[in-house]
């Protein structure tokens, strides 16, 4: 009873502990179950929300660098100024037609400000000198060119529903301006039904794309009934994001979702919300262009991205293993734990009789033969996991390689979009018309610190003369770049109010239009928004050049003394606004010099200290007898003997200029 009593009681044992430990699987599996298919579909969402953003971004994004270039042409401009003169409409139509093949609808579209005529050409309209039609301001129908010309923005983008073709159209608008004057409009105009046609074919089982616009009405939809056509005049709540939620708590977790979206830049922001009687998630991501939002509907209930169907098999496969464990369990203890106890009892009565002439074997059928192989299973146990844990880190690992090879892709993305970006910024720079009209006067040195910046550098010709300038606005990279061109337009909008000939009045208002461009919640969140200025008028009748600055200096020389111009001590766009003063300086056989402070704060040296007002005046003295070329050459030399090793910390701007009388006019 006793050898019984035992095998019975470890086979109970552990058929106790199984069960339980079952019962504990089966509780965290399903769990787990539940969990895993709301991460999945949380993640799936998101990834999915991307790749329509990204579809949709792609070809818009094309479309409007392209009508931007379009627009800024020289040839384009200097058509729109004398359209009369055959040669500059030959070469108009040859430039013109080379934008036209290029953009994706073959569709492009200007307007000359000064006739009012409006020029359009397509696949089924030949480009040509003769204008389609004359806009006209008593025409209600034209009544779009009239207010997209008041507008300072660089360019509009206006979204229509074509019910004949029955297609989504968008224009683009960019104006055209020569030195800050409104002269035309162009933009080119192309449909969405390439996009709207990938977006939805693919459709996956519990999972709906759409979009919306800015009050979200359903602007593209697998299902029809709920796309508004016309969302100008039909504002039905059936087409309405808003009317596919069960109650107001999910209408609001929705709005929330769509202002945080809107704030997150290209992040993608995923609520759950109750639609349809049972919970699901909403994925949303804001696209500025078109002020649209993307959004993916995961319906958690229909969704088959985890497979749950491989649950009860598994379950199955774990009791199998159970019922086999447990009759392998018995035989083990009958020959590993009854039989050697048995053995061990019997020698311990021959002992007791007082028979001490007891030999124990100790091969494989003893305790310690037993206890050896017990080891040497543990040992085959331990080779087994670490086989196993070593399979597991190199699939591991080769899912890391995966992702990283993605975010690899997705940087190299981010590296093309900001290479193109710094193209845009290098365009603005007026390196062509300084070369054109000063020549050898001048030299410049424009280094960003990253791929784009926020230094920038500004010239302005007009028949009293010239405007020459630069600009460091607050920040680098990126958002340094974007300030770059929010002041410029700034610039050119003041250039057009009160002229070039008082700097120190430009820079006033400048300061004011500014402000006026920033919004309240910038100014509370105290984000940088200010920028360092000097601007320099150098008229074509005259022998002296009129300076003011916003915290950047003039610097001068003649060869033999020095001067320095101090600026006003506040930037624009500062918390309190500064005071700016003109001074009229002598032209004639002087050189000057305007840097901004990347240049001046440059670390280096032994003790790596910034370059330093002191060390740059005197580069100003030992190198103002040589060509500004030369000039030029031996400041960069300077600067990059005395940065070393050290990064370079901000952008970096040196404008040199020197004027006689004689070559101003």
């Amino acid at each position: 009873m006793a050898r019984w009593g035992l095998r019975g009681k470890s086979l109970f044992a552990l058929a106790s502990t199984c069960l339980f430990a079952l019962l504990i699987i089966a509780v965290i599996g399903w769990s787990f179950v539940q969990k895993g298919q709301e991460l999945s579909a949380t993640n799936y969402a998101n990834s999915f929300t991307q790749l329509n953003y990204q579809r949709i971004l792609t070809p818009v994004s094309r479309e409007v660098a392209l009508a931007e270039r379009f627009a800024n042409s020289t040839v384009v401009k200097a058509w729109l100024k004398r359209s009369d003169d055959p040669l500059l409409g030959s070469a108009w139509l040859e430039e013109t037609q080379g934008y036209l093949d290029a953009f994706q609808n073959h569709a492009m579209f200007i307007v000359n400000d000064a006739t009012g005529q409006y020029y359009f050409a397509d696949q089924d309209n030949r480009l040509s000198l003769t204008p389609k039609y004359a806009l006209s301001a008593q025409n209600s129908a034209d009544s779009w060119y009239f207010s997209t010309r008041q507008t300072t923005v660089p360019f509009d983008i206006n979204v229509n529903y074509d019910e004949v073709l029955n297609v989504m159209k968008v224009w683009i608008n960019v104006p055209v301006r020569d030195q800050g004057q409104f002269i035309g409009l162009a933009g080119t105009g192309f449909s969405l039904d390439v996009f709207v046609a990938q977006f939805l074919e693919n459709q996956v089982q519990g999972v709906t794309p759409f979009i919306i616009n800015a009050d979200g009405v359903i602007e593209i939809h697998p299902n029809e009934m709920l796309v508004a056509n016309n969302v100008q005049t039909n504002r039905s709540v059936k087409s309405s994001i808003y009317a596919l939620l069960d109650n107001e708590a999910s209408k609001k977790s929705v709005k929330a979702a769509l202002a945080n979206a809107r704030s997150s830049g290209a992040n993608v922001v995923t609520v759950s919300v109750q639609q349809g009687g049972h919970k699901q998630l909403m994925s949303f991501v804001y696209f500025p262009l078109l002020d649209w939002f993307v959004v993916t509907n995961v319906d958690l209930a229909n969704v088959s991205i985890f497979d749950s169907s491989l649950v009860l098999p598994a379950v199955s496969v774990f009791v199998l293993l159970l019922i086999l464990l447990l009759i392998v369990f018995g035989f083990a203890v009958e020959r590993l734990l009854i039989a050697p106890i048995r053995q061990l009892q019997q020698s311990a009565k021959t002992i007791a009789s007082g028979s001490y002439e007891v030999s124990f074997n100790v091969g494989g059928n003893d305790e310690i033969g037993d206890l050896s192989q017990t080891f040497n299973k543990m040992a085959q146990q331990v080779r087994n996991h670490t086989q196993e844990l070593e399979e597991r880190v190199q699939e591991r690992t080769a899912e890391l390689e995966e992702s990283h090879e993605k975010i690899m892709a997705a940087q190299r993305k981010i590296g093309a979009s900001i290479d193109y970006a710094s193209l845009i910024q290098k365009s603005i720079l007026p390196d062509r018309q300084m070369r054109h009209f000063l020549g050898d006067d001048h030299s410049v040195i424009w280094r960003p610190r990253d791929v784009v910046g926020g230094d920038f550098y500004v010239f302005h010709s007009t028949d009293e003369g010239f405007l020459l300038g630069i600009v460091d606005c607050a920040g680098h990279g990126v958002p340094g770049a974007l300030m770059t061109m929010l002041v410029r337009a700034a610039i050119d909008y003041s250039i057009v109010r009160v002229g070039i000939a008082d700097p120190a009045a430009l820079l006033k208002l400048i300061d004011e239009t500014l402000r006026s461009m920033l919004n309240e919640e910038i100014s509370a969140n105290k984000v940088a928004t200010n920028a360092d200025v000097g601007l320099v008028f150098v008229p074509k009748n005259g022998d002296f050049i009129r300076f003011s600055g916003a915290k950047i200096a003039l610097y001068g020389s003649n060869g033999m003394d020095f001067v320095k111009y101090n600026a006003g001590r506040r930037a624009l766009g500062d918390r309190r606004q500064g005071e700016y003063e003109n001074a009229d300086l002598p032209m004639s056989g002087w050189t000057y010099y305007m840097a901004t402070d990347g240049f001046l704060d440059q670390s280096g040296g032994e003790k790596n200290f910034g370059f330093g007002n002191q060390r740059f005046e005197t580069l100003i003295k030992d190198n103002a007898a040589l060509s500004l070329k030369e000039q030029a050459e031996s400041f960069e030399s300077a600067l990059d003997q005395y940065m070393g090793e050290q990064p370079q910390r901000d952008d970096i701007t040196l404008l040199l200029f020197r004027f006689d009388v004689n070559n101003t006019h």
